[in-house]
Order: C-alpha cells, then structure tokens, then sequence
C-alpha cells in the first residue's frame, strides 16, 4: 500500500517540475541558436571583407554579387536569409548599416564605393569620406540580423526581436 502512495507523489512532483524542466530545455535551445547565428553573421562579415580588399573588387557597385555570394557562401545557408542593405543603391549610400524589419532576416552592408567621377583621394568631411577609395585604406563588412527566439516563452522574457551584429574590418590592397 506505501508503495503505491510514493508513485502518486512522484506523479505530482513531476508534473509541477516538467514545465519548469521544459522552458529551461527551450531556453537552451533558444540561446544555441542564437549563438550559433551570430558565429554565422561574424564568419560572413569577415569573409565579406576579405573579399572587398581584393584589387578585383575596388570597382564593384551595388549590387555587389561577388561580395554578397562569397558573404552568403560562408554561412552555406542553415536558414538564414541575409541580403545586401537595400540603401546601398540609393545615389547617396548611408554610412551605416540599416536595421532590418522582417524577423530572422539580415542585411550586409559594405563600405560603399565612391560616386562616378568623384576625386580621389576625397578630401576630408566631404559626403563620400567614408567610400572606398585607392590606397591604403580600410574597408568594412557589417551583417545586422534580426534575430527572433523560437519559443514564445522566451521572447516574452528577452524581447519579441532583437538585432545582432558583426562586423570586419581590412585594409585594402588597391
């Protein structure tokens, strides 16, 4: 008869214990993926800018495919959408990267290249200051992810979104 009463007891231990036991296995599940994410976004952003500094990339222009596909090519899919920062092809590039709106999506933003028929080099303060220019000059890949937890629990605890983001920086050789 005692034994019986034990089991019902572990029962109801167990039944109080598993939702805890299962948001604490979720969370887990959850920050992997976000670890795992911003590993992806920083080893692309670096293969992004190793691409830029290359002398056969000084003068690619929005949409910069060899840069976006080699940035692309690193990650080798596992999911993730990222596309080149759409105001990049505006007539004046922003100097920073943009914020993307769709969850679980990025944009890579490079440093942009100079307008045609600009000065080189650009003296200081102008607009294009920040453009890719000859010489020995500094070049970056940023990757901005909106990232979005899979489980509801969670993101009512951190947040429905949040942005990640990395960036590399190289000199160029051109």
């Amino acid at each position: 008869m005692r034994g019986h009463k034990s089991r019902g007891q572990a029962m109801v231990e167990f039944a109080l214990l598993s939702g805890l036991l299962f948001l604490l296995v979720m969370g887990i599940f959850d920050f992997g993926r976000a670890i795992a994410v911003y590993i992806n976004i920083a080893e692309a952003a670096h293969e992004g800018a190793r691409q830029l500094i290359l002398r056969s990339n000084y003068t690619s222009t929005p949409p910069d495919k060899v840069i976006i596909d080699a940035t692309l090519a690193k990650i080798g899919g596992g999911g993730m959408v990222l596309t080149e920062d759409p105001c990049l092809a505006n007539p004046t590039p922003c100097a920073t990267p943009s914020t993307p709106t769709t969850p679980n999506t990025g944009y890579i933003w490079l440093t942009p290249p100079p307008p045609p028929n600009w000065p080189t080099p650009q003296p200081p303060g102008t607009p294009c200051d920040y453009c890719r220019t000859t010489g020995n000059h500094e070049v970056t890949v940023r990757v901005t992810y909106l990232f979005a937890p899979m489980t509801g629990i969670i993101s009512s605890v951190v947040g429905a979104q949040f942005v990640m983001s990395a960036g590399s920086s190289m000199r160029s050789e051109y």
